[in-house]
């Protein structure tokens, strides 16, 4: 295995280690600024992970979700979210991830996803596909909205974001869907159980970095709801990449 990409691993099962350590049953949770919620449990992983990094890998760049961007001198930068999905975290639901990326210059190189309270992690490089645990994955090949399963945030994000009707329109000209998100949303439509996702709150790279190379050698990618550029604070669409049109169209964006 390329060595950036074990190391990837081995920052997961460091994470996993304080994370599932903590996990189980409802926790205290802190509101940040932009009213997302943190745990003890998200600073401790993410203050692991740093450590390590600085250790291995000095002159690299670490972008996290609770400390911001230390830059570094190398042109690499690692892009991590100790615990993505925290209030499923704090509520004791499995469906939480830790996030792990790694950037050259402005393109994802590798990232892994992993469920360690559901004993699943997804990962991948460029150019050598995606996998979960040791199986190879790939998107769906659905192309019709009518014919697709979709994955969606919660009804009070679309609430919040002014689209409700467009949620409405959505999952009602669709086959199915159920409320997930998040990077597990991200997941389920890289190994094809999912068609598409779509969010309503803010993200950033954070939440994406990750998953996006991992969809992408899927077959799939992650992109803005609307189909504007990837920017902080953007809504997120993961899709096999044979619906973005349509999803966009009956979300009232095209």
């Amino acid at each position: 295995m390329d060595p950036d990409l074990a190391f990837a691993h081995h920052l997961a099962d460091l994470a996993a280690a304080v994370t599932m350590d903590a996990f189980g049953g409802r926790q205290l949770v802190d509101l940040k600024s932009d009213a997302s919620v943190v745990t003890a449990t998200d600073r401790r992983a993410e203050g692991v992970i740093r450590a390590a990094i600085r250790h291995q890998y000095p002159n690299d760049g670490v972008l996290g979700e609770e400390e911001g961007l230390s830059a570094g001198t190398s042109g690499r930068t690692w892009v991590i979210d100790p615990i993505d999905g925290t209030r499923n975290f704090a509520e004791g639901l499995p469906m939480w991830t830790t996030l792990i990326a790694l950037k050259v210059g402005t393109q994802v190189q590798l990232g892994v996803a992993d469920a360690p309270a559901l004993q699943e992690r997804s990962w991948a490089s460029r150019g050598h596909g995606a996998y979960l645990n040791d199986q190879r994955i790939s998107v769906s090949t659905v192309d019709s909205l009518a014919d697709a399963f979709v994955l969606h945030a919660s009804v009070e994000e679309f609430v919040a974001d002014g689209n409700l009707e467009g949620l409405v329109r959505l999952t009602t000209s669709a086959r199915g869907s159920r409320g997930v998100a998040d990077a597990w949303g991200h997941l389920l439509v890289a190994r094809g159980s999912a068609d598409v996702m779509v969010e309503a709150s803010s993200c950033y790279e954070w939440d994406w970095a990750a998953t996006s190379i991992i969809l992408a050698e899927a077959g799939g990618a992650v992109s803005e709801v609307s189909g504007s550029e990837l920017a902080p604070g953007c809504r997120l669409m993961a899709s096999n990449g044979r619906l973005d049109t349509q999803v966009r169209s009956v979300l009232g964006y095209s």
